[in-house]
């Protein structure tokens, strides 16, 4: 017997999201994903979105924060690399950066000597020069800023590490 590809109407969806974003953050360009790829309009996407927003099921600021503790905390992105992928959902401007000025600066630092300290074991160069710049191009793809990782490394060559 073929299966058919049945639509869900605007109410099981947002009945399915409710229970999902109870559960989960989510940014509200995620649920509008979501509800496009089950096979409505933007209409319903929008109508979805600002019923959860309005609801307390999604709330931009709540997501940014977990979104932003997460990245660094856990798979320790660079606030350049959190601020692009936070850009890619459409959050930008002061509700990206007020949270990301919440981060430590001496544990960014340490986060990134850290990784740095790592890197360096897997490079297999014996330029010292040549050392520098991959873990200062590596700094740069995790996300963080060039002239943060120059002090680092800095700091690292001043102190033997």
């Amino acid at each position: 017997m073929p299966k058919t590809n049945k639509v869900p109407t605007e109410a099981e969806l947002y009945a399915r999201f409710s229970r999902q974003c109870a559960m989960t953050e989510y940014a509200p360009a995620d649920i509008k994903q979501k509800v496009f790829r089950a096979g409505l309009d933007n209409g319903a996407a929008e109508r979805i979105v600002d019923k959860l927003t309005d609801e307390g099921f999604i709330n931009e600021e709540r997501y940014t924060r977990a979104f932003i503790h997460d990245k660094f905390e856990l798979s320790h992105w660079g606030r350049k690399k959190i601020e692009a992928a936070l850009s890619q959902k459409g959050i930008r401007g002061a509700n990206v950066q007020k949270p990301l000025g919440t981060i430590d600066e001496n544990k960014y630092k340490a986060v990134l000597a850290d990784l740095i300290k790592t890197k360096n074991k897997s490079i297999s160069t014996d330029n010292n020069q040549e050392r520098f710049q991959k873990l200062l191009t590596f700094a740069a793809n995790r996300g963080f800023g060039l002239n943060i990782a120059y002090d680092v490394l800095e700091k690292m060559i001043r102190n033997g590490n």
